[in-house]
This record gives C-alpha cells, sequence and structure tokens, in this order.
C-alpha cells in the first residue's frame, strides 16, 4: 500500500492549518494533486507543495515533517495513521475518531482536544489542555487513548468524559477540572488544583498529589484488587507506573463540593 511523505521546503514563517491532510484525504491521488491542495497559511492560503515536497512512500502511514507551527495535525482523522517527524502545534488530533497519530516531538496547547476515538503518542512533551473541550463544547475527550512521554501543562483532561490519558513526566495544575468520566495516570507530579469540580473517573499518581482543589477527603490505604486487573488487561498503564500496579493504593474521594463521587488513587 503506498502512502505519502510531506517533507518541509523551509522552516514555516507562519502557521499553516492541516487539518484537512489526512490518509483519507489523501487517498487516491497522484503525489502531483497532493501538492495541489490547498491549506489555510498565515492570513491566506498557499498549495501544499508550497511548503512540503510530497513524495509517494511504502507503507501505510502518511508521515509530515513536523514544526512547531503545523497546527491541527491529524485533526478529525477518522482512520490510517499519521507519523510526525518532528513537533507540530495546536490542537493536534483535536476531534479524531479514529486512527493512530504518532508525534516523534512535542505537541502544542490543545493536544487531542475533543477526541472521541484512535489512539494519539507523543515521544515529547505537550502544552496545556491535553483532552479537554474544544470550543464552544462542554464537555472534552470522549474516549480513545493518549500517551504523552514527557510533560503536559495545565488543565490536564478539563471536561474529559472519557477514554484513557497516559503521561509519563509531570502534570501541570489544574488536572481534571470538571473531569466527568475516564482515567488520567500521571507517572510525575501532580500540580496543585486537580481536581476542582470533578464528578467521576479516576486519577492514578505515582506520587502524593501536591494540593488536590479543596473537597477531596482521603479515605485512607486500600487494597484494590481492580488495579491488579487494571494491569493485566491495560498494558499502557502497567509499562506507566513500572509495575506499581499491584493493588494498594490511598484513595481520596471527590470532588466532594461539586457532588463529585470521582477518585485519585494515590499508588503505594
Amino acid at each position: 500500500m503506498s502512502a505519502y511523505r510531506l517533507t518541509l521546503r523551509a522552516p514555516l514563517t507562519a502557521r499553516a492549518d492541516l487539518s484537512g491532510i489526512n490518509p483519507a484525504t489523501l487517498a487516491g491521488l497522484s503525489a502531483q494533486a497532493v501538492g495541489w491542495l490547498t491549506v489555510p497559511y498565515g492570513n491566506g492560503a498557499v498549495q501544499l507543495g508550497d511548503l512540503f515536497e510530497v513524495s509517494e512512500v511504502e507503507g501505510g502511514a502518511l508521515i509530515i515533517g513536523g514544526d512547531p507551527r503545523l497546527d491541527f495535525v491529524g485533526a478529525q482523522m477518522a482512520e490510517g495513521a499519521i507519523e510526525v517527524d518532528g513537533p507540530v502545534g495546536v490542537l493536534a488530533g483535536s476531534g479524531m475518531i479514529g486512527g493512530r497519530l504518532l508525534i516523534c516531538g512535542d505537541a502544542g496547547d490543545g493536544l487531542a482536544a475533543g477526541l472521541e476515538g484512535g489512539r494519539i503518542e507523543v515521544t515529547g512533551s505537550a502544552g496545556a489542555g491535553v483532552g479537554g473541550a474544544l470550543t464552544g463544547d462542554r464537555q472534552g475527550m470522549k474516549d480513545g487513548i493518549v500517551a504523552v512521554a514527557g510533560a503536559v501543562g495545565p488543565s490536564l483532561g478539563a471536561r474529559m468524559r472519557g477514554g484513557l490519558i497516559l503521561v509519563g513526566g509531570d502534570a501541570g495544575p489544574r488536572a481534571a477540572d470538571g473531569l466527568i468520566a475516564g482515567t488520567l495516570a500521571v507517572a510525575g507530579r501532580l500540580a496543585a488544583g486537580a481536581g476542582r469540580g470533578m464528578k467521576r473517573g479516576t486519577i492514578l499518581v505515582a506520587t502524593a498529589p501536591e494540593a488536590p482543589a479543596p473537597g477531596f477527603v482521603s479515605t485512607g490505604p486500600h487494597d484494590l484488587v481492580m488495579l491488579a486487573l487494571l494491569a493485566r488487561r491495560v498494558p499502557d498503564l502497567a509499562g506507566l507506573f513500572g509495575g506499581r500496579l499491584t493493588g494498594r493504593a490511598e484513595r481520596l474521594v471527590g470532588n466532594r463540593l461539586a457532588g463529585g463521587t470521582g477518585e485519585i488513587l494515590v499508588l503505594q
């Protein structure tokens, strides 16, 4: 199966919107036709071939050269795979329905905003609002898996209502703000203010959070069989915590001030 490699001709001097560039939209097109596609760039629009050299490659993934000004990479993607060789800008994978997005570098704000399915992997760090809501929406990520190897910025999983987010580094302030459902797993430190307005869902952390939002109550250490089951059924979680999902954790319940019944589990 043939796919395409998009190699940047030069570093970008303005922001480029790649929301319409994905495996489905390129299917059946020649390399020349791909280069003729129009994308928003700065205050105007250019042909994709003005920014990228387009070449045909073997394999199923669309390969894109990275740049921190490449916005909406993988947005609304429903199938197939995109691999980015380098960083991306804002809202990568936003509104994604299916498929796989691999970013070999850092991602900007709004990664996986409004995600409905599929898998996103980032080998570097990500900005604010991972898994949050799209502009105008009341709810964030609904399903799918997001794995960030490094740190993430503020408001991780804000208003999220489903799915799994794994963070290998630290998470910034106000994680799980208004969380409705779903799971956040943070191997590093969880900054202050986590869980404000949290309704349900689970936050898994390797170390005690700095200061959860007011409204959480510790119920002490527990032996939770479901953690050992998760370690077997969700290899991503087991890998993130390096075998620490043995079943014992301190359980904080909240956010009680919002009538929530969510939990923060501090692995023992």
